[in-house]
């Protein structure tokens, strides 16, 4: 992923960022480096974070190294989007996904939303013990596995939280763990061509969001699933 200028509590740095020059924030905390060329990574409050006035530049990842080659391509870059090439229309099925961990690794759950043109689906089930990036992906895998056969050809907006996830699915990250979860959720996604992955800020008032992080959290807390919550959408 690429890198931009901030400001940091009255210091100039380097800041990981979306394509779109956004700062990805992960648990809550985003990845910066002091000095150009620098290999080590600190993780800050987003909070601290200043944009620079006029400062439009997008950093690869091999600038920021001084290698010739970065872990990341340009097309893999702009792969992690925060909107959808197509708006939503009446038709389109949302889907907001969140894990959650109560340690890492420690008891997890995850929340799917789902949004069909006719009603809501809500889900919060307890995973057991597992990792911050196996709730997520299994957020993601049971949100494309409670679609229908019939979407097939309908429009598909997934968004998620998680950075990482998206990296590895859509972003040309290589994952090192996870692997058989990973091409469980690719499976899913090939069924479904109009399928978009896209990033959404997570705890930034996004109502779906939210909803998806409140019943990954129940169950993690209460360490149960709950039945799925089917009611009439809402417009």
């Amino acid at each position: 992923m690429p890198w931009k200028k901030y400001e940091f509590k009255g210091q100039t740095v380097y800041v990981r960022v979306l394509a779109t020059g956004k700062p990805i924030v992960h648990r809550g905390r985003v990845e910066l480096r002091y000095k150009l060329g620098a290999r080590k990574s600190y993780k800050a409050a987003p909070d601290n974070l200043v944009e620079l006035p006029d400062e439009t530049e997008i950093i690869t990842d091999a600038e920021m190294s001084g290698s010739g080659a970065g872990d990341t391509t340009q097309a893999a870059m702009a792969a992690l989007r925060e909107e959808p090439s197509t708006p939503a229309d009446d038709e389109t099925i949302i889907l907001y996904t969140d894990g959650a961990c109560s340690g890492n690794p420690g008891p997890a759950g995850i929340g799917v939303l789902m949004q069909r043109p006719d009603q809501t689906i809500e889900i919060s089930e307890f995973l057991g013990s597992a990792t911050n990036n196996i709730a997520e992906l299994s957020a993601i895998l049971k949100g494309l596995r409670m679609l229908r056969d019939e979407d097939a050809q309908r429009s598909i907006h997934l968004y998620t939280d998680s950075g990482w996830s998206l990296g590895v699915l859509v972003g040309g990250w290589k994952a090192k763990a996870n692997l058989e979860l990973i091409e469980e959720i690719r499976v899913e996604m090939a069924k479904y061509p109009r399928l978009e992955l896209l990033k959404i800020r997570g705890h930034s008032g996004q109502e779906g969001n939210e909803e998806a992080d409140r019943l990954a959290t129940q169950a993690t807390r209460r360490e149960a699933s709950s039945e799925p919550r089917v009611r009439p959408r809402r417009r």
